[in-house]
């Protein structure tokens, strides 16, 4: 993705942005919502209000009066919030939208109840309610406007549509959240995706530029060959040693050709194809000045695991080459071990670990990214590509299990005896 003058926009930015969207959109959600509920209270104790004042003009000296307490009931059915009607004593006259029904409280119930000291059923669970009622709203007196005599109180409690209001902020701050952590992780797949697809397409035309250099130097052996006389070993032993390396380019064209194909995998020894690489790099390593020994700890008696060998020596010798050059970089001699062992719970784990300057902490957790490197001509495929071999081909795992700096790096390869069914990549499946 590119800003308006063409550079870049980095993914930072964009989480950044997403961000402050949904904080910015949340913060307007509540204050809305606030207002909202503001209004809607305002509304409430209003119409509290106007019962209480309905209460005073309906309440005679004849309040006892059944027909009375109908029309009051008539009234209060339609109040949609929790509501009181209590008398100048402070007893219950009728109640609304609250667990106490108001056929329960009966006349008789009524006039004998003391409201200090009620007796154990609806009464005394109304008036707990009245009284939690009034800790949170003031109750509204309902007072005769002409002789301002006192007949009692209207208790009422929060609107359920105001309760709901006060829960919607969090609703809609949980969906943004989650609206925007599935922006940043579809946009964060893709863009894996997409760097995964450029660096495959990269590994299958650098196969394919090699191919025509390579023939052409396996020609111009062959004819040195041609020309060099049976009895001179020692320049029949340099030919040998190029075409070994000849067919050596060989063998890495070939594995960047089979980057991005699906691989035949076939049960074969691990150890066997960690030695061939260990041979091969043995005597490639600086014998002069620093000194880089390989140590190989091969456990026996393992188990064949399925494998594609030139895919699995390529991770291997990448990881080898990486310690190598760790080691060199820090101007001493060291060491590195390939250990074999049984994987757990099955199959084989292959152990890298050499004590060279290791990896500093802040960017252990994006070794495996595709182009990233801290060599200054690297192209930062070799652990992504690595990656993608024992993770997507192989249905294996890789990865640093520790390095401290100065002391030790150590990888760690687990190729499982079954591979996971599906662990292809998507692109390669569909063909």
């Amino acid at each position: 993705m590119r800003g308006r003058l063409g550079s870049p926009v980095s993914a930072a930015f964009i989480r950044n942005a997403l961000f402050l969207g949904m904080v910015t959109l949340s913060l307007a959600s509540l204050l809305f919502t606030s207002q909202i509920t503001a209004r809607l209270e305002d509304q409430t104790a209003t119409f509290t209000d106007l019962v209480a004042r309905f209460a005073a003009a309906s309440t005679l000296p004849a309040s006892q009066d059944d027909e009375v307490q109908h029309v009051f009931r008539g009234f209060v059915d339609r109040v949609n919030f929790p509501i009181v009607v209590t008398d100048r004593r402070g007893v219950p006259l009728t109640c609304k939208r609250i667990r106490v029904s108001p056929d329960l409280i009966t006349y008789e119930l009524f006039i004998t109840t003391d409201p200090t000291n009620p007796p154990p059923g609806p009464m005394d669970e109304l008036l707990r309610l009245v009284s939690e009622m009034d800790l949170e709203r003031t109750p509204i007196p309902i007072v005769q406007s002409s002789t301002g005599e006192l007949f009692g109180h209207v208790h009422y409690g929060e609107s359920p549509l105001a309760a709901q209001l006060r829960l919607m902020p969090f609703l809609q701050i949980g969906i943004a959240g989650l609206l925007v952590a599935f922006g940043y992780f579809g946009m964060r797949s893709i863009r894996t995706s997409e760097k995964r697809s450029i660096w495959v397409g990269m590994a299958k035309e650098t196969a394919h530029q090699l191919g025509t250099p390579i023939s052409s130097l396996m020609g111009w052996v062959d004819l040195l060959e041609a020309e060099t006389a049976p009895d001179d070993k020692e320049r029949r032993g340099t030919l040998d040693e190029m075409r070994a390396d000849i067919d050596r380019l060989g063998k890495i064209a070939n594995r960047f050709e089979r980057v991005g194909s699906i691989p035949k995998l076939v049960p074969l020894d691990v150890n066997e194809i960690i030695r061939d690489v260990v041979v091969y790099l043995r005597r490639r390593l600086p014998s002069r000045g620093r000194r880089v020994e390989i140590l190989e700890q091969l456990e026996e008696g393992l188990p064949p695991v399925p494998t594609d060998p030139e895919l699995l020596s390529w991770t291997v010798e990448n990881l080898l080459k990486n310690a190598a050059d760790a080691i060199l970089k820090s101007r001493k001699d060291g060491t590195i071990a390939v250990r074999t062992t049984h994987g757990n719970p099955s199959g084989v784990r292959i152990v890298v670990e050499d004590d060279g300057p290791g990896i500093p902490e802040s960017i252990q957790n994006r070794i495996f990214d595709p182009g990233f490197t801290t060599k200054t001509r690297g192209w930062g495929l070799g652990l992504a590509l690595a990656r993608r071999i024992v993770e997507d081909y192989h249905g294996g795992r890789i990865r640093l299990l520790r390095s401290t700096p100065g002391v030790r790096t150590v990888f760690s390869v687990d190729l499982p005896e079954v591979p996971r069914a599906g662990h292809l990549p998507p692109e390669e499946k569909n063909g």
